[in-house]
């Protein structure tokens, strides 16, 4: 080989070895050491996050006329506020048109019974919000079997878990979603897979992990079958988080754990560095979210270290086959669960979504309850009375008998128990919420001034 050759064979094996190592390099996600929550900060030096969405009245205006109507099914009923309520959602709308002055993505975390399991009706509504304010990810998620094809991924772990929920006896929760996962001196596992036939697209760039430790213990991330990550997780009694930062969604992230001693996974939230997160928080059989019967330290811990815009409290379809005369004992605890909720977040808004309609079967024909209009009272009176959105979900279907209607309907709507939603149900109803909301922050004459709204939210 001549001497130029052997020089051109050179500096082309360099650029290549290069190209390579700066692949590699850029491939390699950034991960933050685990800290105490409460001393949480966002490290974004060495990041790439998606710019922050600038959101203005003319942005808002623009998302609110370009939306479609949901269809002839679902009926336009706005928002509801108390008359003495000068706020309304002014305080999510200052939070949206100060999106660069924040190092975190903002949420509205989505308390529900079983209206939004699998992530109905939140799966429709975090859609349309992050089109217009940016945003990825299905957010905070427990540790435990999950699937989502809003998302195109799948959440599996190992036998080793104990899974503690709202419904075991005597539970108190370690967690804002009411359910924690504990490994007890033993070797356990989660993996996160997307599920490829669904073509996925990109999703979350970040994966926080949130956990206490009563003792130090090991870790091991890998990418498919590359190990990226191996460390120790110091104790701490406190809710601490491990931070993931990727540069693009991965396909096959697993995480393993060989504990001394007791490690309480709070929750994953798989997310975006900016834009909005719509949480979804399900908790079947419930009518109202019991944040008394929960670690009231975690919780404000938790909430106190994510930037909430909103809380959305959607029940009632648990309580509407039992008689009451006028459901005094509902309201009373559904109170004391709102009062707590807006004690630990002064300033965040609330929306208080209403009862859907549910249908029983009477002789030959489906017909809807008697109890929903007494219910559906009291939930209003509860909204009002605590200067909180309310949303009139059965009138917004069409009033008493229409779920029969939306179980008949083509594609169907309801399922056929007359009480819950189809996925194509689900939909309509969480892409309605999303331009109510819109709606609403459009209207510059039920909002203050944005320096107000965040004096206020502070």
């Amino acid at each position: 080989m001549t001497p130029g050759k052997e020089l051109l064979y050179f500096l082309t094996t360099l650029i290549v070895f290069i190209a390579l190592l700066t692949w590699w390099e850029n491939d390699e996600p950034v991960v933050t050491a685990p800290v105490a929550l409460h001393d949480q900060k966002v490290d974004s030096s060495s990041l790439k996050p998606q710019p922050a969405a600038i959101v203005s009245p003319d942005t808002l205006a623009k998302a609110n006329s370009s939306t479609q109507d949901s269809g002839s099914f679902v009926k336009r009923i706005p928002l509801v506020f108390s008359e003495t309520d000068s706020l309304h959602l002014s305080g999510l709308q200052a939070k949206l048109t100060h999106f660069s002055k924040s190092s975190l993505p903002l949420r509205i975390v989505y308390f529900g019974d079983s209206q939004i399991e699998n992530d109905r009706i939140t799966g429709a509504l975090r859609k349309e919000l992050q089109a217009v304010f940016g945003g990825r990810g299905p957010g905070f998620i427990a540790l435990d079997s999950y699937y989502s094809t809003n998302h195109q991924l799948i959440i599996e772990t190992s036998d080793s878990w104990e899974v503690k929920t709202f419904q075991d006896p005597e539970f108190k929760s370690k967690s804002i979603l009411f359910k924690h996962s504990i490994l007890t001196k033993d070797r356990g596992w989660f993996r996160i897979r997307r599920i490829k036939r669904l073509s996925p697209k990109p999703d979350y760039s970040l994966m926080k992990l949130y956990y206490t430790a009563n003792d130090s213990c090991q870790i091991e991330v890998r990418d498919g079958k590359k190990l990226i990550y191996q460390g120790s997780l110091p104790p701490h009694k406190q809710v601490s988080t491990l931070d993931f930062r990727f540069n693009q969604t991965p396909e096959d992230i697993r995480v393993d754990f060989n504990v001394k001693d007791s490690l309480s996974v709070t929750g994953l939230s798989l997310e975006s560095e900016t834009g909005v997160l719509v949480d979804n928080v399900a908790l079947r059989g419930l009518s109202y979210p019991e944040f008394l019967k929960s670690d009231q330290e975690v919780l404000q811990e938790m909430l106190g270290q994510v930037d909430v815009g909103m809380f959305v409290l959607h029940f009632g379809v648990n309580l509407v086959p039992y008689q009451s005369k006028d459901y005094r004992h509902f309201k009373t605890h559904f109170q004391q669960q709102l009062s707590f909720l807006k004690a630990i977040r002064p300033g965040v808004p609330v929306l208080l979504v209403g009862v859907s309609d549910m249908a029983q079967r009477q002789g030959d024909h489906f017909q809807s309850y008697g109890t929903i209009p007494k219910i559906k009272q009291v939930q209003q009176e509860l909204a009002l009375e605590n200067h909180t959105a309310f949303w009139d979900l059965e009138a917004a279907m069409g009033g008493a008998g229409a779920m029969v209607k939306w179980v008949q309907a083509q594609p169907v709507l309801g399922r056929k128990d007359y009480v819950h939603f189809s996925r194509e149900g689900a939909r309509l109803i969480g892409k309605e919420l999303a331009q109510l909301i819109l709606n609403e922050l459009s209207q510059e004459k039920d909002t203050i001034s944005h320096d107000e709204s965040l004096a206020a939210y502070r």
